[in-house]
């Protein structure tokens, strides 16, 4: 009898934590089609292997030399701010950038059936996103590649 009891409060107890595990959601994702010659783009790299890349976007407001210029004398102006200097960029590397074993883009020969947002859509939001961000850009030959980014902060 002994036995049998054991087994009931385990199983108790098993169904007792079982009852608080979570439903693993599979994450979503943000593809941000972007037009490498957008003004919003500050820059971009690509490496010749075509494995790693870097792209730097305006935040909005920013776009212009003379927004950037204002956005900085106000920002000396403060005296809090005095050791910082101000960032008007955001930077998405990547997935392999750090990584030594470098993973090529996504090649992708059409848009149809790529649900994707535009770079001011997403700039719309602050360049935020809760899930993974991946850009998408054409090629010269019209094809796209899609790349697995991630958002490093130095600040």
């Amino acid at each position: 009898m002994p036995i049998i009891r054991r087994i009931f409060v385990l199983f108790c107890l098993v169904r007792f934590c079982l009852s608080f595990s979570q439903e693993i959601k599979k994450q979503e994702s943000t593809t941000v089609f972007i037009d490498l010659k957008d003004k919003s783009i500050a820059s971009y790299s690509i490496n010749k292997a075509v494995t790693k890349a870097q792209f730097n976007f305006y935040y909005k407001g920013y776009e212009t030399k003379q927004a950037r210029d204002k956005g900085l004398k106000k920002f000396r102006n403060d005296p809090e701010n005095s050791l910082n200097e101000p960032s008007f960029t955001y930077t998405l590397y990547s997935s392999s950038c750090f990584s030594s074993n470098p993973k090529p883009p996504e090649k992708i020969y059409t848009l149809k059936g790529v649900d994707y947002i535009t770079l001011e859509k997403f700039r719309e939001n602050n360049l935020q996103s809760s899930s993974r961000v991946y850009i998408l850009h054409k090629l010269k030959n019209g094809t796209y590649l899609k790349w697995e980014t991630s958002m490093i902060d130095f600040n």
